[in-house]
Parts: structure tokens; sequence; C-alpha cells
């Protein structure tokens, strides 16, 4: 569990209260047991093929601007998972996306996020709606052990390397 001395919690309840709006939303919990410093929504099971068990979005934001974001899906006992982040680190610049299927820091590439939080959870929608159109659009789905990261998801604020 991270610090929570530093939440920007206001913003985070604004943006959970968005999330909760939306139709492919099932339930959003803000700073639940074991992750306190966390906004949590589940997604609707009925957006996702069959194939997709749960996806889940987490979403901790600082009140200097730094931002932790999370997006899970589970399939049959496997997990698919990116992240974004902008914080100072040794791995890559300020602004860097943990690559699916499994995020590590050395696989983390540059990116580019918008200043206002709305926007980047803007951001982060569209690109949870790409990935669930690419895997609605095959009737084999690949996997989270077979996947492999070919920058299709975030096209838009990723940095060239």
């Amino acid at each position: 569990m991270g610090r929570t001395d530093d939440l920007n919690e206001e913003r985070m309840r604004i943006l959970g209260g968005r999330l909760a709006d939306l139709s492919v939303t099932e339930t959003v919990q803000y700073f639940p047991s074991g992750k306190e410093d966390r906004v949590v929504a589940t997604l609707q099971s009925s957006y996702y093929p069959d194939v997709v068990d749960t996806a889940t979005l987490e979403i901790r934001l600082r009140l200097n601007g730094e931002f932790n974001i999370q997006y899970f899906e589970e399939w049959a006992g496997e997990r698919w998972s990116c992240r974004w982040d902008p914080h100072p680190n040794t791995h890559n610049t300020r602004d860097h996306y943990h690559v699916p299927p499994q995020p590590r820091e050395e696989s983390a590439v540059d990116a580019v996020y918008p200043e206002d939080p709305n926007d980047v959870l803007r951001m982060v929608l569209e690109t949870i709606e790409k990935r669930v159109n690419d895997i609605w659009a095959t009737t084999d789905p690949i996997f989270p052990s077979e996947y492999e990261f070919k920058q299709e998801y975030g096209a838009d604020y990723l940095v060239d390397t």
C-alpha cells in the first residue's frame, strides 16, 4: 500500500463519480480495504467477450500531479494488465507507460500525458476501448501469456523509441 497523506482524494472522488456514470462501469469503490490509496472501478462483464472473466481500473492521484492508473483483465487464471505513470524514476522519462501483458520496469516506454486528470482518464478509457474492440474482433483471442506488445494501444501518447 502506498502513502495516503498526499493523495488528491477530492479529484479521485470526482473521477470515480465520472466512472460510475459510465454504462461500462459495474461498481466503483472509493479507498477500499487493502487499496486505501485508490479508487477501484469494476467494469461490466457484459462489455467483454466471455473469455475475459473480470476487468478493473484502479486510479491513484497525488496532489503534486503524479498519478498511477492500472488496468487489469483476468482471463481463466491469467492476467493482462498495463499501467500509466508519471513520476521521477531511473528507468524512463517522467511520463511513461508500463506495457501489457505484465507491466515491468524494464519494459516501460516513454509517453506524453495530458496535464488535466480528466483528459488522462479519457485517454485511458479510449485505450481500454481499443483493447476491448480488438478482443471482440477475433474468434481466436490471444491470451495474456501469448500476447506481445506492439504499441497498438496508446499510439497517440507513446513516444517512438
